[in-house]
């Protein structure tokens, strides 16, 4: 059952079709970040550019400051070259995008030789829309920090972790396996393992995927210590009860920490509104 604020939403949108009426679709998000319960540090970082159509998280693995270096200089690195190109053709904005990605994947592997660290990397999810493109966006990450979009009251994953786990999983569906060899292969203790990150291997390997955009989604960006620690449909109920994205992250921010946060954990909770004018412009950073 559909919320008053998502019966609004349903009713504008069917309104503006019977009229033809197009508003700009822009964001309005809420963010929070912790070290969780048990982490010395937090080594997430996470960029929130309502204005900019950019929202960005990272988590950092690694001894020493390796990771929280890791994540933030990803982060910034990401933000920068999407605020340096604004006004560019998308394609352009990628290429730049996927360039910068390449250059902080070589920065972290020389900062980990040096300090002589065995593991320094992060993962990374973003969300990203520019202007001219309408009703349509794009996402991209490296590792398990996850996106997933709320439409209608229906949770959908967009992105797929890469992990051991999730890649037996998608070999397992596409080899028609039965359910219980699926089970087995999701205990396996080597499930969380990465198979992607920035910093780890010679090159970064982001998977892009393109999205359309409807006024009232709600999209949700967390690190694993989040969706470690909320099942997806948890975090269905949690986004769908909440009247605003600053309500959705106050109550998913509560869910964890009595879940026992047992990581660090971020999450970028945002809406696609329809803007009558400019939104104004905020770029906050961890």
């Amino acid at each position: 059952m559909r919320g008053r604020s998502g019966v609004r939403t349903f009713l504008r949108n069917i309104w503006d079709r019977l009229t033809g009426r197009r508003r700009p679709l822009g964001f309005t998000a809420a963010t929070a970040t912790d070290r969780g319960l048990v982490r010395a540090e937090n080594q997430d970082a996470f960029v929130c550019a309502e204005a900019a159509g950019f929202f960005c998280v990272a988590d950092g693995m690694g001894g020493g400051e390796g990771g929280a270096l890791a994540s933030r200089w990803t982060c910034d690195a990401l933000a920068a070259v999407w605020a340096d190109t604004e006004g560019q053709p998308l394609a352009a904005r990628e290429t730049r995008l996927g360039e910068a990605l390449q250059s902080v994947n070589g920065r972290i592997r020389a900062h980990a030789r040096q300090q002589g660290y065995r593991v320094m990397g992060t993962t990374v999810a973003a969300l990203l829309r520019a202007p001219e493109e309408g009703a349509r966006a794009r996402i991209f990450h490296v590792g398990d920090t996850r996106i997933y979009r709320l439409r209608h009251g229906r949770l959908d994953a967009l992105t797929r972790d890469h992990t051991v786990g999730s890649e037996l999983g998608a070999a397992m569906a596409t080899a028609r396996l039965d359910q219980a060899k699926a089970l087995q292969a999701r205990s396996n203790p080597l499930t969380h393992v990465l198979t992607r990150a920035v910093g780890t291997e010679l090159r970064a390997r982001p998977e892009w995927k393109t999205v359309d955009l409807q006024r009232g989604d709600r999209f949700l960006i967390c690190s694993d210590g989040v969706h470690d620690m909320l099942s997806d449909a948890d975090l269905a109920v949690l986004l769908k009860g909440a009247s605003s994205p600053r309500v959705a992250v106050a109550r998913i921010e509560a869910s964890v920490r009595h879940a026992g946060a047992g990581d660090n954990y971020t999450l970028v909770c945002a809406d696609a509104v329809c803007r009558s004018r400019p939104a104004r412009t905020r770029l906050a950073k961890t």
